[in-house]
């Protein structure tokens, strides 16, 4: 086993549920080795649950709107202090080519056949090699397996709102049920609803999403929140246009992620699709009913919640597309909503 001392670099630019489901490696790599230091390099758009995160004690951002002079300087902040094993995470060419720009002797990889971009020529080493669709989070802890770190039987992903996210998110959930003309109920009696993804392809529809905010509310007495990011504001508009009385509280682009994070912690259970927010929900320990057609459960599904997942039945499900040929994401819309209600039987009727 290596020493207790280390300095570790985890290169993982990725999205957001790329870097969550990432989270249990860096608690089990404190865990093992209490007196490493753990860095990590990161894009913008995760920067803030790393920063909050008490394993991690340094992150590097790469600024990616600044193109090469970016990059540039973002080696620069790398190198500054020298890594005895970096960890690269992303199986890209850009993350090979940092973690070789690391200048550490001891660069761990994916095996080349689950790599791409001949991202293995950058590394020293590799994990040995896994079927393509196991889930991304036991991948990552391929990584934990190759140095020897102590095993957990339940991953522990080590987020948590502090007491002031938690005021403020109560501050949020409120202010956006009173501008419903709602109370804003207690965490038992709220669901978050996770509306998008950065594939337009991952969306349910509005007709479905609007039907089950309904059922939630009047047969239930569960009170939705719409979560997402601002770009994501047209398909809450378009909710609201179909039924203005519509009550949905809307928290779409309201959130920084560390708010994000303590709305997440302020409900009963979340409905939505393959994307960041999904698997904050249970890395949260919150029930999530995930809702997949382009994509697959077997690579993605949030930890813990797969008796809840609905996959679409479709025959061209999954596709891997970012665009529908001409379907109108039917994959998606071919989950209708007493589905998801009977998935929330199964969460409240325990």
């Amino acid at each position: 086993m290596a020493k207790v001392s280390q300095r570790v670099l985890i290169v993982l630019f990725g999205a957001l549920g790329d870097v969550t489901r990432a989270l249990p490696l860096a608690v089990r790599l404190k865990r093992s080795w209490p007196e490493c230091h753990l860095t990590w390099a990161v894009e913008p758009k995760s920067r803030e649950i790393l920063q909050l995160h008490p394993a991690v004690d340094r992150v590097i951002v790469f600024e990616r709107g600044r193109g090469f002079a970016g990059y540039v300087d973002f080696v620069k902040q790398m190198r500054c202090e020298p890594y005895d094993v970096v960890l690269d995470l992303q199986r890209h060419l850009k993350s090979g080519v940092t973690s070789w720009l690391s200048q550490s002797s001891k660069r761990i990889g994916f095996h080349r056949r689950n790599a791409k971009e001949f991202n293995w020529i950058f590394n020293s080493a590799t994990i040995p090699e896994y079927p393509q669709l196991m889930q991304k989070l036991d991948h990552y802890q391929k990584f934990g397996d190759y140095l020897g770190l102590q095993t957990m039987e339940q991953l522990e992903f080590g987020i948590e709102p502090s007491v002031e996210i938690s005021l403020r998110a109560e501050q949020l959930i409120a202010a956006g049920a009173l501008a419903r003309g709602l109370d804003a109920l207690p965490a038992a009696r709220r669901a978050i609803l996770i509306l998008g993804s950065t594939w337009p392809t991952k969306f349910w529809s509005v007709e479905n999403f609007s039907e089950l905010a309904r059922e939630l509310f009047l047969r239930r007495g569960i009170l939705p929140l719409a979560v997402g990011a601002s770009s994501e504001r047209a398909f809450l508009d378009q909710m609201y246009r179909l039924d203005p009385a519509l009550p949905v509280v809307d928290l779409v682009g309201k959130t920084s992620l560390a708010e994000l994070i303590g709305v997440l912690a302020a409900a009963r259970f979340a409905v939505g699709t393959d994307s960041g927010p999904m698997h904050l929900a249970a890395a949260l320990k919150k029930p999530v009913i995930s809702l997949w057609g382009p994509t697959s459960p077997l690579r993605s599904a949030p930890y813990n919640n797969e008796s809840l997942l609905l996959q679409s039945p479709l025959g061209c499900s999954p596709c891997y597309s970012r665009s529908c040929p001409g379907l109108d994401r039917l994959c998606m819309r071919s989950i209708p909503a007493e589905a998801v209600l009977a998935r929330v039987s199964q969460i409240l009727d325990v």
